[in-house]
């Protein structure tokens, strides 16, 4: 399991990044049914149910807040301010359209300060395995073509991991911790696009702890 030197520093929280293995340790992780969205939930209790949603949000100690992941980005947030806490499921998709900084943004709705939130970045599918196409590439705006690298005519490296610390930067967040892991090239952890059959999944973590 890998931890966050940045959030490793607040002491109200517990959180940590599993790789395939670590995540069959996991206690009473909250899952929710991960559809590439922009939604989501605030969380005042455990859920009877899985819900859909692509990120979770809670000030309530000892809701174990989880991502399931495997190459897309888990993002674990933190307001020190009001002791909210947030976990988002960020793939290419859910990062273009906007969950991150839905999340953030519902936080703040909640009490949080964009100034007082900080943010880790787990393992994900890093640029040099995340070679896409023309038709995703076309996307993107112009003023982000500085995240994609042309290897063809046709094809392009994508800074994944670049891009979800843009996104976060452009809505206002100035500490930003990233553990730099690839999950297609380090075999420890689940890749959807390794193993695209394969349904297992990594999880992440955070809860508050009183």
């Amino acid at each position: 399991m890998e931890k966050s030197a940045l959030l490793n520093e607040i002491d109200f929280i517990e959180h940590g990044f599993y790789n395939k293995e670590d995540s069959k340790t996991a206690e009473n992780p909250i899952l929710m049914n991960q559809v590439h969205s922009v939604d989501s939930l605030f969380l005042t209790r455990q859920p009877t149910q899985t819900p859909a949603s692509d990120s979770f949000i809670t000030q309530t100690p000892h809701l174990n807040l989880t991502v399931k992941t495997a190459d897309c980005a888990p993002v674990l947030l933190v307001d020190v301010k009001s002791r909210m806490i947030a976990a988002v499921h960020a793939g290419w998709k859910g990062a273009f359209q906007g969950i991150l900084e839905n999340t953030v943004l519902q936080m703040v709705t909640k009490g949080a300060s964009i100034e007082t939130t900080v943010a880790a970045v787990g393992p994900h599918l890093q640029k040099k395995s995340f070679e896409i196409d023309q038709n995703m590439f076309a996307l993107f705006p112009k003023t982000e073509a500085i995240f994609f690298e042309q290897t063809d005519s046709t094809h392009f490296l994508f800074d994944f991991h670049a891009y979800v610390i843009h996104r976060l930067k452009r809505i206002g967040l100035k500490e930003i911790d990233s553990i730099l892991i690839d999950t297609y090239t380090d075999f420890s952890y689940n890749s959807y696009r390794r193993e695209p059959l394969n349904p297992a999944r990594q999880f992440s973590c955070i809860q508050i702890k009183e």
